[in-house]
């Protein structure tokens, strides 16, 4: 006998979780419309019940366990991040046959094909739309409306703090310790903020498309991450003057030879779309093969996106329970193409150095970078002290292969008339 009403166990009550719980109440009508019959939340599970809290509710419990053990209830909406307990408790509701909605990036970035596989041995639904982009629908386009596509390049913006952080650099001139500041002041970055500035928050998510995208596991460990705390109000200065915006972007591309996932901040053309989304948004640039480019764009974090997307997965859920449908999962194969070292980049370049400022400077560099195939497309200089005779010098390179110019720039760093090598930074085209 198919239920007449959906129960659901939600695990974790922070701002998603608080998020979710309002959506549900607030917009009860529109929900049951779109499945066909009620969905409630009936019980809530939290670490710590002395916390304060914006609504009381019967069913708070610090029991996690008596959740997804509960006979009574049909769906568990995770929202407590990080992989223990979460990957514990959605294994014994998976095991306890409860279909699971997770907004868990590190989780299903790290054991998704475990958990996926768990869930299609019970047909069970397990979503996780939520886990990529906030409200940005990106997991189901990519599982549905774009599945018939080889997924040939995709790229986007996929941390709205580092985004927030590198407008302020642009617009307010501002250094990225200031701005850092400033997102943790207004609740866009945590008292913490590696996993953001580091670039592991977009590693984990990019690992997720490109599973879906590729339909095989792409660990997170094989996507080359670097995040953006070596990004200078200079390098925001010469960006702007050779007619480039800095990004911090998650990019995976398909060659013949292999996959290459990267995420890592880089030099966009003024006019490229992704280079004019700002502040906290995020925005997803897919290239396939029939499609072209799809661009998908918003809020990607935050307590009402991402409730908007966990709500979506549960009305899908609700769908199928009433339907008596199979579960859906998006599983990816065990074999597919290689994934590539970053190495094996192809790219353009942007370096800065500074050097001595005297006659032939420019020749001996030049001459250095072309005996690894890097060669020089644009220039700027400019005299940092007159006195000591010492220039700063920006590079753009034509397109070369990356484990040629790491090499150009170890020779370079020994020398004479290079004082410093201040940065490189990757150009995307």
């Amino acid at each position: 006998m198919k239920p007449q009403m959906i129960r659901v166990g939600l695990l974790g009550f922070g701002t998603v979780g608080v998020g979710v719980f309002r959506m549900m109440r607030d917009n009860a009508d529109s929900i049951t419309r779109h499945i066909g019959f009620p969905a409630t939340i009936t019980r809530i599970g939290v670490h710590d019940l002395s916390k304060p809290r914006e609504f009381a509710f019967a069913g708070l419990t610090d029991d996690l366990q008596s959740i997804v053990n509960d006979p009574e209830i049909d769906v568990i909406i995770e929202v407590i991040g990080g992989v223990s307990p979460a990957r514990e408790l959605i294994e014994t509701a998976l095991n306890n046959k409860k279909h699971v909605i997770t907004a868990n990036k590190e989780l299903i970035a790290k054991h998704g094909a475990a958990l996926m596989k768990k869930a299609a041995g019970h047909s069970l639904d397990l979503h996780f739309e939520a886990a990529v982009g906030g409200g940005i629908p990106l997991v189901q386009p990519l599982k549905h409306q774009l599945a018939g596509n080889d997924v040939l390049k995709m790229m986007g913006i996929l941390n709205g703090t580092t985004n927030y952080i590198l407008t302020q650099m642009a617009e307010k001139k501002q250094s990225l310790d200031v701005a850092l500041k400033e997102a943790q002041e207004l609740g866009y970055a945590e008292a913490d903020p590696t996993s953001d500035v580091e670039g592991f928050d977009a590693q984990y998510k990019l690992a997720i498309l490109s599973t879906i995208a590729f339909s095989q596991e792409i660990p997170v460990d094989e996507v080359y991450r670097e995040g953006i705390m070596k990004i200078t109000a200079d390098d925001i200065h010469f960006a702007r003057i050779l007619g480039y915006r800095i990004k911090i972007l998650g990019i995976v591309e398909a060659f013949p030879e292999g996959i290459l996932a990267r995420v890592h901040p880089v030099l966009l053309p003024r006019r490229f779309p992704l280079a004019n989304v700002h502040d906290v948004y995020n925005a997803v640039q897919i290239r396939g093969d029939f499609v072209g480019d799809v661009i998908l764009s918003g809020r990607g974090a935050g307590s009402a996106p991402t409730a908007s997307s966990v709500i979506g997965d549960l009305i899908d859920v609700g769908r199928n329970i009433r339907l008596g449908g199979a579960g859906n999962v998006t599983m990816p194969e065990s074999d597919g193409l290689p994934l590539l070292p970053i190495e094996k980049l192809e790219t353009a370049y942007y370096l800065r150095m500074l050097v001595d400022d005297q006659p032939k400077v420019l020749g001996s560099i030049a001459t250095r970078l072309g005996e690894y195939g890097v060669s020089l497309s644009a220039m700027e200089m400019r005299v940092v002290s007159e006195k000591d005779k010492i220039g700063e010098i920006v590079f753009l390179t034509h397109i070369c292969n990356e484990g040629m110019f790491r090499k150009a720039i170890s020779v370079l760093e020994s020398e004479p008339v290079v004082k410093e090598i201040c940065s490189w930074i990757r150009v995307e085209s």
